[in-house]
């Protein structure tokens, strides 16, 4: 246990300082910084997304119940008491800033960089000197810093920034002024277990902690060997494998190209020009999580919002590189930059508009609509009708998509909105909406291409291979059915 020796050295004084900073943008080297976290808002009635840390303060946004949320500090409105309701976060939520409640907001993700003392430094219960001291780090000490916070604009002797810290299972706060960042790679999914260090016994008890079958098991434990990084997440959807399957093969929810085997399709029926509706074994197999828990496929259940350390200019353009997009002014810089806007992985962004419209399209190369070249590189609302194109982009030239940069920028807000920060953050629960509860499943769903995730989840690793991102620490959420059969096939 730390043990408090000297409470003078641990006011964190308000001090002017001059640094020159050189940012050696040349060489690709940066300063380390403090990632955001991750969260949802947890209220029936939704949360106000509001302009200031103030519930006097004007609207800028409801919030619905179960929105995703990047955290980028938080904020103490008491000088002494760190009850969640004397606390707000500064967020960005369907592409706007701003304040929330911080009793409105649960399942909280940190990421973390490392971080080292400068001096000695106590660490307290809340952000400002006003708060209850815990203990004291030695000067030299390691930290783990997973987000930034304020304290109350006039708490005397106290610095404006302060850090949110681990230590052990708890969290504590330092003067951010005592701190060095040491550590650009930020580590992701910081509450979750170190994966990297567990035992054989550990890695198998969290397996079972996270109820997965041991029809999983044995394909986490191949891929825990290969990237001893990467964590798994089971997600219990609390639904019957036979009724999800029954809401995946209603009507024209999920198709399948005439491209393929007559035996992969039920009926003759083509619900668009050349697909048809999908087999039920076919659902069957692509719904099917175990399928797809290996090095190729397992990047569709990733999440899929930004990462700065690796959703770079690079990996996009690997994914565009291919396709007929960067002929038609669909560059990599336009995916990051709406990316980094929307909190959506650029990756992801990439991977969607080659499915889409990668192999050439009149999406993206600039058809007229009254008079107006638009673009739709996603194909938002492509659906419909005997012309199915054409009436995306009719919707194109309503959002005003008249650029690629604008479709880019204007598809990744929607996505953002509508699907990621609607609990739907991986490429599976866009193509399978089992993450809303029973009565949506079967809705609500980006695509009816049954193999949609499959192929994107492809992209996706052969751009990572190729700039060695693949020991990255990603986390995959996977979701786990009720009376689950032993296996599924393709006919």
């Amino acid at each position: 246990m730390i043990r408090l020796k000297n409470t003078k050295l641990n006011i964190c004084i308000i001090t002017v300082c001059f640094a020159v900073i050189m940012i050696l943008f040349s060489s690709g080297a940066f300063a380390a910084s403090v990632p955001a976290a991750s969260g949802q808002i947890n209220s029936y009635d939704g949360a106000v997304l509001r302009r200031s840390a103030s519930v006097n303060s004007a609207s800028i946004a409801v919030l619905s119940d179960n929105t995703r949320i990047t955290i980028h500090k938080e904020v103490f409105k008491s000088k002494t008491s760190t009850a969640r309701k004397n606390k707000w976060y500064l967020v960005t939520a369907n592409g706007s800033k701003g304040y929330v409640r911080a009793d409105l907001v649960d399942h909280i993700t940190y990421g973390s960089v490392k971080g080292k003392t400068k001096a000695r430094i106590a660490y307290r219960k809340g952000a400002g000197t006003r708060m209850k001291q815990k203990g004291s780090f030695k000067k030299g000490k390691k930290v783990t810093v997973v987000l930034k916070a304020n304290p109350v604009r006039s708490t005397k002797g106290s610095s404006k920034t302060w850090y949110k810290v681990k230590a052990g299972s708890k969290y504590y706060y330092v003067c951010s002024r005592k701190v060095k960042l040491i550590d650009n790679t930020t580590v992701y999914w910081d509450s979750f277990p170190d994966f990297a260090n567990m035992t054989e016994e550990e890695f198998e008890q969290y397996l079972t902690n996270e109820g997965f079958p041991e029809s999983y098991k044995n394909k986490f434990r191949t891929l825990h060997k290969a990237h001893p990084n990467w964590g798994f997440v089971g997600y219990k959807t609390n639904m019957n494998w036979n009724t999800a399957l029954s809401k995946q093969t209603s009507g024209g929810t999920s198709l399948v190209s005439g491209s393929f085997p007559s035996s992969y399709r039920d009926g003759t029926k083509q619900y668009e020009k050349g697909w048809y509706k999908a087999s039920s074994k076919v659902v069957a197999y692509y719904m099917d999580p175990r399928n797809f828990i290996n090095e190729d496929r397992i990047y569709m259940f990733e999440d899929l919002t930004y990462k700065a350390k690796y959703h770079t200019t690079s990996v996009v353009g690997a994914i565009l590189a291919p396709t007929k997009l960067p002929g038609y002014g669909f560059t990599a810089g336009i995916f990051v930059k709406a990316g980094k806007a929307n909190n959506v992985s650029p990756v992801f962004l990439a991977s969607r508009a080659r499915q889409e419209t990668g192999g050439g399209s009149d999406a993206i190369n600039g058809t007229k609509i009254l008079g107006t070249k638009v673009y739709n590189p996603f194909n938002i609302g492509a659906f419909g009708g005997t012309n199915p194109l054409y009436n995306g982009l009719v919707y194109a030239y309503g959002k005003g998509w008249t650029t690629p940069a604008k479709a880019v920028e204007g598809g990744a807000k929607e996505l953002a909105k509508n699907y990621i920060n609607q609990g739907q953050y991986t490429t599976y629960y866009q193509r399978f909406n089992v993450r809303n509860g029973e009565k949506k499943a079967g809705t609500h769903q980006y695509m009816t291409n049954i193999m949609a995730p499959y192929s994107e989840a492809g992209s996706t690793r052969s751009s990572y291979s190729k700039y060695g991102i693949l020991n990255q620490p990603l986390v995959f959420e996977i979701p786990i059915y009720e009376g689950m059969p032993s296996s599924t096939k393709l006919p």
